[in-house]
């Protein structure tokens, strides 16, 4: 028992600590681009705004290929059929996003897609093999409490039906692609993986804007190139981590999105913070820190299972 409780309070080695620190960026970065894209959402449509995310995220993709040394090596996909199934995931839970987000606030739309972790941790268990945890459940489950508070404190006249129809659909795809992605980094390369997913989500999403295009002036084509920039490096980010963690282990840690949310409306919009708001955001920040606290005797337990 005396055992038990040190190993709770025990910190986590070196690689889990180094893959919470990347996701705690990745985090952060995916907050900047989607705060960006709320900026142009309700001027652009969804395909356009995604087909400019992929592009430009093709240049932190092949920086991080040549950085590697792989430069100089002959590209060559062994897995086509889960690189294009993640592709279609990611498209697919971009578009519905950008689309509810011409609706929503931006806090209110991350909470909602945030929705994903529950997903995450029944695809990881179902697809993956990893092993079901309770301890780590009820932290999903509490941080997810969280996102409820700060989601109700914000939601208003403002959320459509629409938009948070959308976005949850979007959490769907969401969970689908990180799944899929887990996957593909247990014998991938995350340099490959990022750009393999990068160039086939360019071509599909360059495909659909015969459908839909609006031209975009000098300032919205900037901000469209440093959300393509942010999301890009936030990709390798997120591919890293979970590289070398579990993604169940990780999912509650995507929930930082939230406070940065909530920080970026009140400093670019303007808006107050609730009470409400601010307890919603210490339940959320409070279960990422267990987790990463826990982490490691979650993983000694699965050892000597």
């Amino acid at each position: 028992m005396l055992m038990r409780v040190s190993q709770l309070f025990r910190p986590p080695n070196k690689q889990t600590s180094v893959g919470f620190a990347i996701m705690f960026c990745a985090v952060f970065l995916f907050a900047v681009a989607d705060a960006i894209a709320q900026l142009i959402s309700a001027r652009y449509p969804a395909n356009e705004i995604t087909f400019f995310r992929m592009l430009f995220g093709l240049l932190p993709a092949a920086y991080a290929f040549r950085f590697r040394g792989n430069f100089g090596k002959k590209l060559t996909m062994h897995r086509f059929t889960g690189h294009f199934l993640r592709a279609i995931m990611v498209l697919g839970s971009r578009v519905l996003f950008f689309s509810g987000l011409a609706s929503l606030p931006l806090s209110t739309a991350m909470a909602l897609q945030y929705t994903d972790v529950i997903f995450i941790g029944l695809f990881s268990v179902v697809f993956l093999s990893e092993r079901f945890n309770l301890s780590m459940a009820i932290t999903s489950i509490v941080g997810f409490l969280g996102v409820a508070l700060v989601s109700s404190s914000l939601t208003g006249n403002r959320a459509s039906f629409l938009g948070t129809t959308l976005v949850l659909l979007s959490a769907m795809f969401s969970a689908g692609s990180i799944t899929q992605l887990k996957k593909l980094s247990r014998s991938e390369d995350p340099a490959e993986i990022v750009l393999f997913f990068t160039i086939i989500a360019t071509i599909l999403s360059g495909m659909s804007l015969v459908v839909g295009w609006v031209t975009p002036n000098a300032r919205d084509f900037g901000y469209m190139a440093v959300l393509g920039l942010t999301a890009g490096a936030a990709q390798l980010m997120l591919t890293i981590a979970l590289s070398n963690n579990a993604a169940s282990q990780l999912a509650s840690f995507r929930y930082f999105g939230v406070v940065w949310a909530i920080a970026f409306e009140c400093l670019i919009w303007g808006k107050a913070i609730s009470l409400q708001a601010v307890l919603g955001s210490v339940v959320i920040v409070g279960s990422g820190l267990y987790l990463c606290w826990s982490s490691k005797r979650i993983h000694a337990g699965g050892a000597t299972a």
